[in-house]
């Protein structure tokens, strides 16, 4: 059996999800922390428990913290994030859901010293939300399969 072809409504939807998470990656290595936010419901969570290996600092509620909480790790270190193979699904008009393949570089040498951070990989779980016709992260939880050390 065979899924029934998507919609042009649902192909716009599915290009507009991919454009967003597009900014949240550019956005997130260039520091735009304002500009990043935007990305996210103002509601939004973020599981990076993966991450920090604890559930109570890596689950964080509400735009403004997430960008706090992530700005403030990310606080002089370079980084490199790419997403590929998004499998997005469309709930309905304003729902949907999209798992994404990840890597990522993060470096927190200082200028001048060698490389020091990780190198990794996994998948992103996500959901969205369409709010005033503008499609936001409205929950995103990370899973890491891989974690290199930079040396």
């Amino acid at each position: 059996m065979t899924d029934p072809a998507p919609s042009p409504g649902d192909l716009a939807a599915i290009e507009q999800i991919k454009q967003l998470k597009a900014r949240y990656f550019r956005l997130l290595d260039t520091q735009q922390w304002s500009d990043w936010g935007e990305v996210f419901a103002e509601d939004a969570v973020m599981d990076v428990s993966d991450d920090t290996g604890n559930q109570e600092t890596g689950l964080v509620r509400g735009r403004v913290r997430i960008v706090k909480a992530v700005s403030g790790m990310l606080s002089g270190a370079r980084t490199v994030h790419h997403g590929h193979m998004p499998e997005i699904e469309i709930i309905d008009a304003d729902h949907a859901t999209g798992i994404w393949a990840m890597r990522d570089t993060v470096d927190f040498a200082l200028e001048g010293e060698a490389p020091r951070g990780i190198r990794g990989a996994g998948w992103y779980h996500e959901t969205y939300e369409r709010i005033d016709d503008v499609w936001r992260i409205m929950s995103m939880r990370l899973e890491r399969l891989r974690v290199d050390s930079l040396e």
